[in-house]
């Protein structure tokens, strides 16, 4: 489940135009001042505008936007999902009816809704979507790019390679991590989530003592306390300070640093962060699975 399902309520929609008519293999997006990618798409033949989402593990609609689809099939079970902050959700899944997503049609997707306003955007399009389909995030052109074999083998040949992990759940969800090298000395397994948004960094608060991060100097921490969207008795503790280093195990050619982290309690991954710091043109091959990384 996305672990920050309403972080999108936060972002002001300062959009960065796509001034180049897309090929037919492309579908354009937009860069919100936030981060988030925002993209046209269609269901039911209901156009929306959604968050494309490497972090989230399931498509998840607005209930404005749920409302407007007229051919739904409630499913008998449900989805529990856990934020990543350990927050247990219950919800409900729901077939929609020909997912129109660039030039991919799909005829049936499990979807679930929230009856949330995230300010204009109609929800999130989880990366479940296009498993079987490689696609090439390139922010330099602003359009998000679906790969064949023959240009698969192309990209390959000048890119550098982070492999991924994959965490399917129960066929429902989908979530992509890698290992990252923090400080050059702790190995770490961390979601790659272009929902996070802008320079957002996160690890697990467990690897303080690890990361030599001192929580009671307040010159170079600081503690804040962030309360659920969902349920208001649930309250997650944040660590804010900065570290020195980060880069993928398998391309440490490849780093940014210093960094803002946010060391979060409870979180139930090593670690979540951004992407688009790896690189201007980002390749998804699920099938291997890895990350091509271009310049």
């Amino acid at each position: 489940m996305k672990p920050c399902l309403l972080a999108l309520c936060f972002a002001c929609l300062f959009l960065t135009a796509n001034a180049q008519s897309p090929a037919q293999n492309e579908l354009p997006f937009e860069v919100m001042e936030s981060g988030h990618i925002l993209v046209k798409a269609k269901v039911d033949g209901v156009e929306g505008s959604f968050i494309f989402d490497t972090g989230a593990g399931l498509t998840v609609f607005t209930k404005t936007y749920f409302d407007k689809l007229q051919h739904v099939k409630k499913e008998d079970g449900g989805y529990t999902g856990f934020r990543a902050t350990g927050e247990r959700l219950d919800i409900d899944l729901y077939k929609v009816r020909n997912v129109e997503f660039g030039p991919m049609k799909k005829a049936v997707e499990d979807v679930s809704f929230i009856d949330a306003n995230f300010g204009g955007i109609d929800g999130i399009i989880a990366i479940k979507l296009l498993e079987h389909q490689p696609f090439t995030i390139d922010f330099t052109q602003k359009v998000i790019r679906f790969e064949d074999k023959q240009t698969l083998a192309t990209i390959r040949k000048t890119a550098k390679t982070i492999p991924l992990q994959l965490e399917q759940s129960r066929n429902r969800a989908l979530t992509v991590f890698a290992y990252f090298m923090v400080n050059d000395s702790l190995r770490l397994q961390c979601s790659l989530d272009s929902g996070a948004g802008k320079d957002v960094f996160r690890l697990n608060a467990k690897h303080l003592n690890r990361l030599h991060v001192d929580v009671t100097d307040t010159t170079k921490v600081k503690r804040v306390e962030r309360k659920s969207e969902f349920n208001e008795n649930f309250r997650s503790s944040i660590y804010i300070t900065q570290l020195r280093k980060l880069s993928p195990e398998a391309v440490p050619s490849i780093q940014t640093g210093p960094f803002r982290v946010q060391l979060v309690e409870g979180l139930i991954y090593d670690g979540i962060m951004w992407i688009s710091w790896l690189g201007p043109k980002l390749t998804f091959d699920l099938a291997a699975p890895a990350l091509l990384v271009r310049n």
